[in-house]
């Protein structure tokens, strides 16, 4: 498996703590560091380059949380061809990153950190590992932000305002056909 932007490694640590064999790939030098005094394994460099650099077929699970509203789309479509071709068939391609249906999410939290580029519309991210070569694509919202109390005519109004802060891309490299 591997985590593109690992950040302080939380989840390499979790896997690690299962045996379940997993490195990461990131450009920040500083983290990859402190991953590594953490005695996990992260390689520094461009995600793409390094999934490119692997053996086809040969990886179970790609995984990036909160990495790809940073990336302009040319390095996003990289990303996600570089994750085909390493990916095994059948294997997985997990993309998280804040979810712009919430419209606090997207007119102002989004904004906070200062290296997002722009929100990712599930409808896009969808689009774009589909036509480039997944398939059963399916989409989870997570972290549901806190609503007020109130049910009724004004629910469509809570979801959009406190409705799900990010989503998931799942995104399986189809099976060889024999």
């Amino acid at each position: 498996m591997v985590d593109v932007g690992p950040g302080r490694g939380e989840w390499l640590a979790l896997l690690a703590g299962r045996r379940i064999p997993a490195h990461g790939v990131d450009t920040h030098e500083e983290l990859a560091g402190l991953c590594r005094a953490r005695g996990l394994q992260v390689i520094l460099g461009r995600a793409a380059d390094h999934l490119a650099s692997l053996a086809p077929g040969t990886v179970d699970m790609v995984t990036a949380f909160h990495v790809i509203e940073h990336l302009d789309t040319e390095e996003l479509i990289e990303l996600i061809l570089a994750a085909r071709q390493a990916l095994r068939p059948g294997g997985c391609l997990l993309l998280e990153t804040p979810n712009p249906t919430n419209l606090v999410m997207a007119s102002c939290d989004f904004y906070n950190d200062p290296t997002h580029r722009s929100p990712l519309p599930p409808d896009l991210t969808v689009f774009l590992v589909t036509a480039h070569g997944f398939g059963q694509v399916e989409v989870r919202h997570l972290n549901p932000g806190q609503a007020p109390g109130e049910a009724g005519p004004a629910d469509d109004v809570a979801r959009r305002l406190y409705g799900p802060q990010d989503y998931a891309v799942l995104a399986y490299r189809p099976e060889c056909r024999r």
